[in-house]
This record gives structure tokens, sequence and C-alpha cells, in this order.
């Protein structure tokens, strides 16, 4: 093979190299982020406040996170992606043992905002990472989610197991969680220098409307995705007596069914569906399978198998999102992405769990349905990119 040849090779593996650092990355996320769902209770009793109030810490991670993905969006994007998401990776992890070994709700708080800001790091650090490597960045963003989605599974099952073992064992479910970010952090230091930027850096950082419009549907998307995925053990247990573990069980059959759609639309992608389509079709169907959670409520079964299909129809919406937004061209774009979307975050999750608590745990939960509605017209009205 010629020198040319083994220069092509090289560049792949440092590509490979940097791709998997990015998967493991957003695996770790997945476990954490969904750890809250059969944690949350838990931390109510702990710190001695409501389950509405220890619902806060869910803003509380989201408003971490967007503090760290607007200082990306706006200067940080142009530096090493690698080392950014590095440091998010170690920020998580001394945010979780801060959290596991709380006992008051203030230092909880300050925990969550830790591990939030960390999270809005490495998210948006990783999805600018893949948007400047991937050959193809629609399947390349979809896969590096469909790893948050296996991390997704491990976090409440994870969680759940511990817990249920004896309400005392919350330092031991986020020492573990930390142990694995601090692994994950080390892998990706060490994992090669990104190569120079593809995309456009331009100097008045202003974005595309594309972006706008793509973020004003994760903004609503991560309100009804998050919020069902924290919630629904708790509508398990209230409504159905399903008990710790089984309600944790449901939360990692949900994300479970999250990653089975997003390995439907890396297929879809594979065989050049357009992500404007692929975007539109799974909010419809989210957006039925959702209300049909709670016109389930009186049969336990039908309820699981709805929020399952939700699961399953929400998967490919963040990574067709961010795919359009990423047809801008912008440096920018997937960080400011992060941050508009991570904004639903912020509130939609607490009113949701306000809502559950105070007027019962069926119409809680169909808040999901609302924010699908709003996300369908807002996706139908986008303008076009150029990689649709």
């Amino acid at each position: 093979m010629d020198a040319l040849g083994w220069a092509h090779r090289a560049a792949d593996r440092r590509l490979n190299r940097l791709e998997a650092a990015a998967c493991l990355a957003l695996f770790v996320t997945g476990v954490y982020a969904t750890s809250f769902g059969p944690a949350l209770p838990i931390l109510a009793a702990d710190f001695g406040v409501s389950l509405d109030r220890a619902g806060l810490l869910l803003s509380t991670l989201f408003f971490g996170s967007i503090i760290a993905s607007t200082a990306m969006a706006t200067s940080l994007h142009r530096f090493d992606q690698r080392a950014l998401a590095a440091a998010g990776l170690a920020a998580v992890g001394v945010g979780c043992l801060a959290l596991g070994f709380a006992e008051a709700f203030a230092v909880g708080v300050a925990s969550v905002v830790l591990i939030g800001a960390g999270d809005g790091l490495l998210v948006a650090a990783v999805h600018t990472l893949v948007s400047q490597v991937s050959r193809d960045v629609a399947k390349g963003i979809n896969r590096i989610n469909l790893y948050f989605a296996v991390g997704a599974i491990v976090g409440p099952l994870w969680t759940g197991a511990v817990l249920a073992a004896g309400a005392d064992q919350r330092a031991l479910v986020y020492a573990g969680i930390a142990a694995l970010a601090f692994a994950g952090g080390l892998f990706t230091i060490l994992s090669p220098k990104p190569p120079a930027s593809r995309m456009e850096d331009h100097a008045d950082r202003r974005l595309s409307r594309l972006t706008v419009v793509m973020g004003l549907v994760l903004f609503l998307y991560v309100g009804a995705e998050f919020g069902l995925g924290s919630w629904v053990a708790t509508y398990s247990d209230r409504e159905f007596d399903a008990g710790i573990f089984a309600g944790a069980v449901v939360t990692a059959g949900y994300w479970g069914a999250l990653m089975v759609g997003r390995i439907v639309s890396g297929w879809l992608f594979g065989r050049g569906v357009s992500a404007r389509r692929v975007l539109l079709g799974s909010i419809a169907l989210g957006m039925v399978t959702s209300a049909g959670i709670a016109a389930a409520n009186q049969s336990f079964g039908l309820a699981v198998a709805a929020a399952f299909a939700t699961g399953l129809a929400f998967g490919p919406i963040w990574p067709a999102a961010m795919a359009i937004a990423a047809g801008s061209g912008r440096g920018n774009a997937p960080a400011a992405m992060v941050t508009i979307g991570n904004s639903g975050g912020l509130v939609f999750p607490w009113v949701q769990g306000h809502i559950l608590v105070s007027a019962g745990a069926a119409t809680g939960i169909a808040m999901s349905a609302v924010l699908c509605a709003g996300m369908l017209t807002v996706a139908w009205l986008a303008p076009r990119s150029r990689v649709e």
C-alpha cells in the first residue's frame, strides 16, 4: 500500500476513536440522566421535601446544562471538542459523588447543577465533534444518540435494583455512575485530537432560522421525552401500585424502545429517507401513543405498551432535528441546539411532575401528548435544509 493509502487508513482510525469516545460519552449521559426517574422518591424522602419539590432537581440539571451549552454556542465551539467533552465528564463524576453523599436539599441542588454543567459541555461537544468528523452527519448523530439510549436503559435498571435493596443505597448508585463518568473522561482525553473543523465559522455568530426552528422542536421534545422518562416510574406506582423496581423496569423499557427507534431511524437514514420525513412521522406517531398512555390508565398492560410505543416514536426525533440543523453548516449550530432544546427541560418536566402530584397521574402524563402537538406544528412549518 502506498504512503497515501496508509495516511488515509491512519486518519480513519483516528476518526473511529473520536466517534467511539463520543458514543461512550453519550452512553454515560444516558445512565445519569435516567437515574432520576427511580431515584426521585428516595431523594425526596432523604432530603425531607415533597415529591414535586424534589422534581426541581430536574430543572436544576437543565439549568446547569444550559449555562454550559450557551458558552459552547457563543465561543467554546472553536476549541478542542474532545477536551471539552472530557472536562464535562469529569464535572459529571464530581457532581454524582456529591449527590450520592449529600444530606441537605441545597447540597443536592448544587450537586445536580454541577452534573448539568458537565452535561451541557459534553453533549454539545460530542455533537459538534461528530458534525465535524462524520462523513454522513445524519447517521453519525443518530449513532451517538443510539448509545445514549443504551445508557438510558442501564440507568434506571441500575438505580432501581440498588435502591430496591435498601433506601440507604443512594450513595452506591451515584458512586457507581461517577466511576463510569471518570472512566469515560479518561478514554475521551486519550483519544486523538480532532482535525480542523470543516464547518463554517461565522464571525457574527448569528444562528440561522433553521437552527432556531429546530431548536424550538427540541425545546418541546426534551420536555416530552425527559419528562415522560422521569415520571413514568412514579405514574406506574401511583396509578397501579407497581413499586420502585417495577417502575424502574417500565422506565428502562421506555428508553429501550427509544433505542430501537434510533436503530430504525439509522436504517432509514442509510436508505436515503430524508431527516424531515423521519422527524414529522416520528412526532405524529409519538403524539398518538403518548395520548394512549393516559387513556389506558385503567389497564397497566395497555399503559406500559403505550409507553414503549412512545419511546419507539421518540427515538428518531433528536437525531433527525440535529441533522437538519447541522445542514446550516454553522459551527455553533449543535451547541445552540443543545441550549435551546435543554431549555425545555428547565420547565416542562417539573411542571409535569407538579400536575401529576396535584391533578392525578393520568393528567400529568398526558402533558407529553400536548407537547407533541406543538412539536408537530413547529416541525411542519420549518424551512428546508441542505440535508433533506
